[in-house]
């Protein structure tokens, strides 16, 4: 008899009994801890997808930038070799009476032509040079031309110059390209978990509100009540 009631409270010290308010604010701690988890990572993988969506932003610009210094260059390189012909067209319409010069002058604009075409760099510095000695050579053939014939050269360094630096950069839109893309997919990577996150926490901030302001609340209320009659 007496083992029995040992047996019997052991058993009933073993067990705890919650009641309502303790059940309660048990749900509500599950819902704050999730909370606390799914926030925290959220939030880190929320700054990676901005400082991505950041870079994705800049790599746009600067590939705009690039691709604008892009033409003005092209477009310098043309306008500076078009200069160049209309100085060979006057330095031949000033010196008409010398048919040696005219045909130098026609020759060189003639090759001066070619250049201006999509010529490896190389073959262009190559022609560029062999132009500019004989446009110095021109100098012999009549004297007080010394003037237009530097100015012809700078026109002409001028837009071998241009081609060279656009040549230095022509493959850069490709490189932003490819960074944008690298961004892009590490963003795709991340968005599902993020917008999984973002589903768990309104979840569980609705289902804490409910416990709180409803349950909860009303147990709270009820104890208060209850201590004021006691």
């Amino acid at each position: 008899m007496n083992n029995e009631m040992t047996v019997s409270g052991a058993e009933n010290d073993a067990l705890k009994t919650f009641d309502r308010k303790e059940l309660i604010e048990g749900v509500v701690r599950k819902h704050k801890r999730f909370l606390d988890g799914y926030n925290s990572e959220f939030n880190e993988l929320a700054g990676k997808m901005r400082e991505l969506q950041d870079n994705i932003e800049s790599s746009k610009k600067n590939r705009a930038d690039i691709l604008e210094k892009i033409e003005i260059l092209a477009e310098k390189r043309q306008l500076f070799y078009h200069q160049a012909e209309k100085l060979l067209d006057e330095l031949k319409d000033a010196a008409s009476d010398n048919n040696d010069l005219s045909r130098s002058v026609s020759f060189i604009k003639e090759r001066l032509s070619k250049v201006k075409g999509a010529l490896p760099l190389e073959e262009e510095q190559k022609q560029v040079n062999s132009i500019l000695t004989d446009i110095s050579a021109l100098g012999s053939k009549t004297p007080g031309i010394e003037d237009r014939l530097d100015a012809l050269k700078e026109r002409i360094n001028e837009a071998l110059n241009s081609r060279t630096v656009l040549d230095s950069i022509d493959s850069s839109e490709e490189a932003y390209n490819n960074r944008i893309a690298s961004f892009e997919e590490e963003i795709n990577e991340i968005a599902p978990r993020h917008k999984w996150l973002e589903n768990r926490i309104q979840s569980h901030t609705e289902a804490l509100q409910y416990w709180e302001n409803g349950p909860l609340a009303d147990v709270e209320h009820a104890d208060d009540a209850n201590e004021v009659k006691a």
